[in-house]
C-alpha cells in the first residue's frame, strides 16, 4: 500500500528520519487493518469522520514514537510528541483531504506533520500524502502562519470550540513540505499550481512538489 519511491526529500525536525516517518505510517494502516481482521470492525464505518481523523493521529503519533526520538508528550496539550532530548515538539494532525492546511485549537510554533489518507473499498486507511513544515505561531502576530477562527455554531447549531487554521502562507509552507505524495492517487491541479504561484512573498523552493510542476 505504501511505496518508498513516493518519498521526498524535504526539511525533517531534528533527528527525524525519512525511515522513522515511513515506517510509522506503515505500522499506523497495518493497526487498522488488524482490528477489520481480527475482531471483523471497520473503524472507519463505526465511528465519526472528525473522530476517526484523530484516531489516525493519534495512532501515527504512538506509532512514531515507538521509531524515532520523538516521544508522546501530552494527549492534550501542545505538542503531541517531543524529542527525548531535545526542546523541540511536533504536532500531529491527520485528514481525509489531501493537500490540507493546518487546523488546530492551539496555532502554536513549531514543527507540524499533516497526515492525509484515504478510506479504501474494504475501509482499510491509505496515507495518499504527508506534509511537514515549521511553522509561526499565533505570538508573532504580523508574521504568523495562524489566523484565528474563533468559535462558531455550526449548521447543527451546536459549538465548535476555538480553532485556529492556517494563513494562506502557512498552508503553502506545509503543502511545499510534501515528504510523502502518492503520484498514482493525486495530481497536482493547475488550479493549485496557480494559487502557489500567486504568493509571491514566499519563493517556491526546489523540493516542493510544485517545483515540479512549473
Amino acid at each position: 500500500m505504501l511505496d518508498k519511491q513516493y518519498i521526498r526529500e524535504v526539511p525533517l525536525p531534528k533527528e527525524l528520519k525519512p525511515q522513522a516517518i515511513f515506517t510509522a505510517l506503515k505500522n499506523t494502516q497495518d493497526f487498522f487493518a488488524m482490528i477489520r481482521e481480527k475482531a471483523g470492525v471497520n473503524l472507519s464505518s463505526v465511528i465519526q469522520a472528525n473522530n476517526f481523523s484523530g484516531i489516525v493521529s493519534n495512532v501515527f503519533a504512538y506509532q512514531l514514537d515507538k521509531v524515532s526520538p520523538y516521544k508522546l508528550f501530552h494527549d492534550q496539550r501542545y505538542p503531541d510528541l517531543k524529542h527525548e532530548k531535545h526542546d523541540i515538539g511536533l504536532e500531529i494532525k491527520a485528514s481525509k483531504k489531501t493537500m490540507k492546511g493546518g487546523e488546530g485549537h492551539n496555532g502554536h510554533s513549531g514543527w507540524h506533520i499533516i497526515v492525509c489518507f484515504e478510506v479504501q473499498a474494504n475501509r482499510d486507511i491509505e496515507f495518499v500524502q504527508v506534509e511537514v513544515a515549521d511553522l509561526i505561531g499565533f505570538e508573532s502576530k504580523k508574521h504568523s502562519d495562524w489566523k484565528y477562527m474563533g468559535s462558531k455554531r455550526n449548521d447543527n447549531d451546536s459549538q465548535r470550540t476555538e480553532t485556529y487554521v492556517t494563513t494562506s502562507i502557512g498552508t503553502a509552507k506545509l503543502r511545499d513540505g510534501t515528504f510523502y505524495l502518492n503520484t498514482e492517487k493525486y495530481q497536482i491541479s493547475r488550479q493549485l499550481l496557480r494559487q502557489r504561484q500567486k504568493l509571491a512573498k514566499l519563493p517556491i523552493p526546489p523540493y516542493s512538489p510544485f517545483s515540479d510542476s512549473k
